[in-house]
């Protein structure tokens, strides 16, 4: 037997809300992490001695580094970008759902 109440309007309004946030704090903990990963490979491109010095006489210490600095830059560009992407698809939901709403 179901004792529980059938679902009301009030409560799918309430959990597509706590959804949609859901989503958008997951998204925005992700976005932080990324960055904060980037930061970490560019801090790591510019920082102690030399990596594997005994290979090629440390020549192979500066390809390193800008391999480094290559992935942590293109890391921040990356998650901006995606960002960015999110936003213009959110606000294009939001104005395709206002244009239905004023449709009918």
């Amino acid at each position: 037997m179901n004792h529980h109440s059938p679902p009301s309007s009030i409560y799918d309004n309430w959990r597509g809300l706590l959804i949609t946030f859901g989503k958008i704090i997951l998204r925005i903990i992700g976005a932080g992490l990324a960055m904060s990963f980037g930061f970490w490979l560019i801090m790591a491109s510019n920082m102690g001695p030399a990596y594997l010095p005994h290979l090629m006489n440390g020549a192979l210490d500066f390809w390193i580094r800008m391999i480094l600095l290559g992935l942590g830059l293109s890391i921040w560009l990356i998650t901006a970008l995606w960002i960015i992407w999110l936003m213009l698809r959110y606000c294009q939901h939001f104005i395709k759902k206002y244009q239905l709403k004023r449709r009918s």
